[in-house]
């Protein structure tokens, strides 16, 4: 009976590993979902500025943690080259024509979707009405640096481990439960919506060997699902300058 509790060496790394990643987004949610922070936040930038400023404070703490921590763990506690967590630059043609082929779907998806009531209420996520063409830089920028940690996280060091710990398939579900669960709080259009794109962004990962061809579609999904809820929402108004003061068609 007692060997039933015997602990094997093999269940070192995908222990660790998923660990790691709930521990990376406990962290993030509860700092990013905190009252009393945002609460400072309005009370030293008011109302509107507070709200942009919190979007970009959640992203630089995703950054860091969903990034940084997984990182950390795969270098100092399971001593693994950064390469095994899908970090190689180097990818096939074949994946090249997957990724013209999804990015195609996903900008077109994008640009209906964003006509829709539903996604005006909830995108952008910074509600300023209007926008200059800085915002929507330092925006772009913010998502890209959240997505880089994001991917890394899901798609390098879980999805990786997992595979070496578990096989392709069983690593690819466990990905897909754990990324679907993470988006829960975004409520059940968006946690239901992870589960096919999450297996797209796997398949293309392991098809690859890499992270770069999942960033850069979920980089995509993220700035042109923006883009066209600022083109598309007539509430919204983005100026060229402080001058300019029609919407770009």
């Amino acid at each position: 009976m007692s060997s039933v509790f015997i602990w094997e060496q093999d269940y070192f790394r995908p222990v660790v590993c998923i660990s790691a990643t709930l521990i990376s987004f406990l962290f993030y949610h509860f700092i990013t979902n905190s009252g009393n922070l945002y609460n400072k936040f309005h009370s030293k930038f008011g109302i509107i500025k507070a709200q942009e400023y919190w979007i970009h404070f959640r992203q630089i703490t995703g950054f860091i943690f969903l990034g940084g921590i997984p990182f950390l763990t795969g270098l100092i506690i399971l001593r693994e080259k950064i390469s095994a967590y899908g970090l190689s630059i180097a990818v096939g043609r074949d994946v090249l024509y997957y990724i013209v082929i999804l990015s195609v779907i996903i900008i077109s998806i994008n640009y209906f979707a964003s006509k829709s009531p539903f996604n005006q209420k909830k995108y952008p996520l910074i509600k300023t009405k209007i926008w200059s063409v800085k915002l929507l830089i330092i925006s772009s920028l913010g998502w890209i640096i959240y997505l880089l940690a994001y991917e890394f996280l899901f798609r390098g060091f879980l999805l990786f481990t997992c595979i070496q710990s578990f096989g392709i398939w069983p690593a690819i579900i466990i990905n897909i439960m754990v990324y679907s669960l993470a988006h829960i709080p975004q409520g059940l259009n968006e946690a239901a919506g992870a589960v096919p794109f999450g297996l797209i962004l796997c398949f293309i990962a392991v098809l690859s060997g890499t992270i770069w061809p999942a960033f850069l579609l979920h980089v995509i999904l993220a700035i042109s699902n923006e883009w066209f809820s600022i083109r598309n929402n007539p509430e919204i108004t983005l100026r060229l300058s402080s001058s300019d003061q029609s919407k770009i068609i």
